[in-house]
């Protein structure tokens, strides 16, 4: 196991090993990839890492996103996550943009959707994060006591990196580990952390060893944006480790994603050939509305993705039934 600091040392010698999980898009985007122990480049795959907008730009984007921030109206906890989306960015010296408001967006949905699961009792693995962007709002808003953060060797060091910038340096050292191994996670585990004196749990856990999260007493599964840019055999390796879970616990699991999408190998990612299962019992199956297009400060102002995003919301079931 690797605390704090030495989660990051560790990374970054890990990021520049090959990453059996990684799959093409991941290969081509990264391949350019440095970290000089302060900062990054060649991570072209990785959006919401611009400095923070001032005059003018600021202002044009404040304005574009008035219509995704429409969306927040139908949900009660937006604005109090708004407000912690703007603190976060704040802390960790980045633009408010619209990635970050997706995310808070997305967890405002979800609050409304499953108000029982998102609490500061609740563990919550996020899987495919980007610059732990959802894993601080769940902290930041109660939603979560304990974060399980599964990612790419080098994505994960860019996550772990921004936690620290949002903590400070005592608190990601007191609060963060990175476990590799079951015994490691299992010390991680027992720890007890206190909320109220603004220490959080996050267990990292690069994706080589995802089947870790298999142990771990998660109540809500997260991902948005990134099985799209996965080979179908890794999303079913973590569809896997989910119904392990539900075998033992209920678990709820947020998807967003393309319907489709094609990677720079040609393999097709598609949404409904992920492996569900007619057992799972979907809460919400829809396009999500603040994925279905973005925003530029160059007209034409707003411009539809490649293809639409479905988000389906399910309790997991832990395996499936025969038909009688």
């Amino acid at each position: 196991m690797f605390s704090g600091q030495a989660a990051i040392d560790f990374l970054a010698l890990e990021a520049y090993k090959s990453d059996p999980e990684a799959s093409s898009h991941w290969e081509m985007f990264t391949s350019d990839f440095r970290f000089t122990g302060e900062e990054f480049s060649g991570l072209g795959g990785l959006v919401g890492r611009d400095k923070p907008y001032s005059g003018l730009r600021l202002w044009l984007n404040k304005l574009l996103q008035k219509r995704f921030r429409n969306f927040g109206d139908a949900h009660a906890k937006f604005k109090e996550i708004d407000s912690h989306a703007l603190a976060l960015t704040k802390k960790q010296v980045r633009a408010y943009d619209l990635d970050v408001l997706r995310q808070a967006l997305t967890l405002a949905f979800l609050k409304d959707k499953a108000p029982d699961k998102f609490n500061s009792s609740s563990t919550c693995c996020v899987i495919g994060d980007g610059l732990a962007t959802m894993s601080s709002l769940l902290l930041l808003s109660n939603s979560a006591g304990r974060i399980v953060l599964v990612n790419l060797n080098k994505i994960l060091l860019v996550d772990l990196w921004y936690l620290k910038l949002w903590m400070g340096e005592s608190n990601f050292n007191a609060s963060v580990d990175l476990v590799v191994d079951d015994e490691g996670l299992e010390e991680a585990l027992s720890k007890t952390h206190n909320i109220a004196n603004g220490l959080r749990q996050i267990i990292a856990i690069q994706a080589k060893n995802h089947q870790l999260i298999q142990k771990c007493p998660i109540d809500v599964a997260v991902n948005i944006a990134s099985m799209q840019e996965m080979d179908p055999p890794v999303v079913k390796g973590y569809f896997d480790d989910m119904r392990e879970i539900a075998v033992k616990r209920d678990l709820l699991f947020y998807c967003c994603n393309r319907d489709e999408k094609t990677l720079p190998d040609g393999t097709l990612s598609r949404f409904n050939d992920y492996p569900w299962q007619t057992g799972d019992k979907i809460l919400v199956d829809e396009p999500c509305l603040w994925h279905q297009f973005y925003y530029s400060t160059r007209p034409p102002f707003y411009r539809p993705y490649d293809g639409s995003h479905r988000h389906r919301l399910v309790t997991i079931q832990s395996k499936e039934i025969p038909s009688s």
